[in-house]
């Protein structure tokens, strides 16, 4: 079946199972937002007071926020990440005993930092990802009722990498954002005890990706293997009935870069949560993020390399390839270009906590948490016309492709997770704060891969609150994440399998593969009245 689908149906297909990838459970849930209380205390703060990040952490918690005031945000982070690609013993056995692979023992470093700009689009690189955000609150003299609305990014992933670097396959470049530019809100203070919330937000989602593509496998070997064979015979005498010597197609052909861009302007979503302090020493809170359903919309480019079009032009000039012509590549694109379209579900998220103060100036915040990746059982990719290319994989793979989409099956998990944050109250204006978040991922070992690098993670959590006068507070908090991963060879099919049926899409076929990933985030919030 591949040895008759084009580099394009591989790369559309590769994009939606990176991409997939990319947006795994835990990989940026709460990294992101900006809340500096809320990173120093692991994130375990549904139960407890977040400032105008309630709006998201539990819109119950925005009854705190007393008269007219405002919070000035600044978030910046790098994230450091690390590939190896190792060669096993037996490396090539499957390519028929090539194994002149330039990435085979290499490694992969990169700290550049990219973002999303809404109105320009495509990754921009930038030295860190840094963002300043805003929100207000509203409580009138005498209400019960609080009103707010909050700038925040539930999502927000970018990174660039050099143009040689061996993990380019998965990933030269990728952002994967979401901004909530508007998010109206609504706090309800029923008694003394117990409080209520609602928010809704509107976000901008977009991805970007580049990268080029390659593929690995036996039908790849057997073709660089007959190569050498052949085509270093001056007026070989097969070429009439079989040409293969037109470009080199061997398995570690660069076929052709891909660049993606996909945005949804409006993307709704919608928070409720309450919170019951029935006492000074013990408080409960719950909040439920809704899902949101969206279809991206963009476009696509793909660069074919002069390799992959001698070789099918070669192929094609024999008598062989002029039989086969109807249903392979003919080689004369060396660019296609079009519109697409993707289906995708943000995920709901539900949390609950419990906030304890054993001692006055002790506090002890704890988490638990479900996010509903189970919703990405399946995506679909579809085009603005039908292709031939399409067409052909349509018929060799009906249950993954019509003659305008592709479809991949993915089989995600829902996750638990819990955090835990403490508090440390010094005096009256000054608080310590630390915590701890164990972030198990929802992708199964054998969908890892190396476009987020990112499995199950361990972040910690440091920070402080300042009551610089009776009207104003600052906050500071700080993230470090860690994780790391091992993927053997052939363990999994959405990076290093070698199987017949496995071009979609393994770049690192029998390579084994270690990933690190560390992040480092920092965030400070100025809140006064006005």
């Amino acid at each position: 079946m591949t040895m008759h689908i084009s580099p394009l149906a591989r790369a559309i297909t590769g994009i939606v199972l990176l991409w997939a990838g990319a947006a795994q459970a835990q990989l940026a849930q709460n990294l992101t937002i900006g809340s500096p209380k809320a990173m120093a205390m692991g994130n375990a703060i549904t139960a407890d007071f977040s400032g105008i990040d309630a709006v998201h952490y539990n819109p119950a918690a925005l009854t705190k926020l007393k008269g007219r005031q405002s919070t000035i945000k600044f978030i910046t982070g790098i994230m450091d990440i690390r590939a190896d690609f190792d060669a096993p013993d037996d490396y090539g056995s499957n390519f028929f005993g090539l194994n002149d692979d330039s990435v085979a023992n290499s490694s992969s470093r990169t700290t550049a930092s990219a973002m999303y700009l809404p109105g320009i689009g495509g990754a921009t690189e930038v030295p860190v990802l840094f963002a300043p955000l805003a929100g207000v609150s509203i409580n009138p003299p005498g209400s019960k009722f609080t009103f707010a609305t909050n700038v925040y990014t539930p999502q927000a992933l970018g990174f660039s990498r050099e143009d040689d670097d061996p993990a380019r396959y998965q990933g030269k470049e990728l952002v994967l954002q979401r901004l909530t530019y508007f998010s109206p809100s609504v706090a309800y203070q029923v008694n003394d005890q117990l409080s209520v919330g609602l928010s809704i937000g509107f976000s901008h989602q977009a991805m970007a990706l580049n990268q080029d593509f390659r593929a690995p496998g036996v039908l790849t070997g057997l073709t660089g293997a007959a190569q050498e064979a052949l085509c270093t015979v001056d007026g070989n005498p097969f070429e009439v009935l079989l040409n293969l010597c037109g470009g080199d197609l061997g398995p570690f052909t660069d076929i052709a870069n891909i660049d993606i861009d996909m945005q949804q302007s409006l993307s709704p979503t919608w928070n409720v949560g309450f919170l019951w302090e029935p006492n000074d020493w013990f408080a409960l809170g719950a909040v439920y993020q809704s899902e949101a359903k969206m279809r991206l919309q963009g476009k696509y480019t793909v660069d074919y390399s002069q390799d992959w079009q001698g070789f099918w032009q070669g192929l094609d000039s024999s008598l062989i390839g002029a039989i086969f012509n109807s249903i392979t590549p003919d080689g004369v694109f060396d660019k296609e270009q079009g519109n697409v379209s993707l289906d995708m579900t943000y995920p709901a998220h539900f949390a609950t906590g419990i906030k304890l103060k054993p001692h006055p100036q002790w506090q002890i915040n704890l988490d638990v948490k479900w996010t509903d990746y189970a919703a990405w059982d399946s995506f679909e990719l579809e085009f603005d016309r039908q292709l031939d290319v399409l067409t052909i994989a349509s018929i060799f793979s009906p249950e993954n492709a019509t003659a305008t989409s592709i479809i991949l099956d993915r089989g995600y998990e829902s996750v638990w997770s819990w955090a835990l944050g403490v508090e440390y109250q010094v005096n009256d204006r000054l608080s310590l704060r630390a915590g701890y978040e164990p972030r198990p991922s929802a992708i199964p070992g054998d969908k890892a891969d190396v476009l987020a690098p990112l499995g199950d993670a361990q972040l910690y959590g440091l920070g402080a609150g300042y009551q610089w006068d009776k009207d104003t507070v600052i906050d500071i908090g700080f993230n470090y994440l860690v994780s790391k991963q091992d993927i053997p060879a052939r363990s999994s099919c959405n990076t290093n399998c070698s199987t017949i049926d496995s071009m979609v899409y393994n770049p690192y076929a029998d390579l084994d593969i270690k990933t690190t990933v560390k992040a480092y985030v920092f965030a400070l919030t100025y809140r006064t009245t006005f």
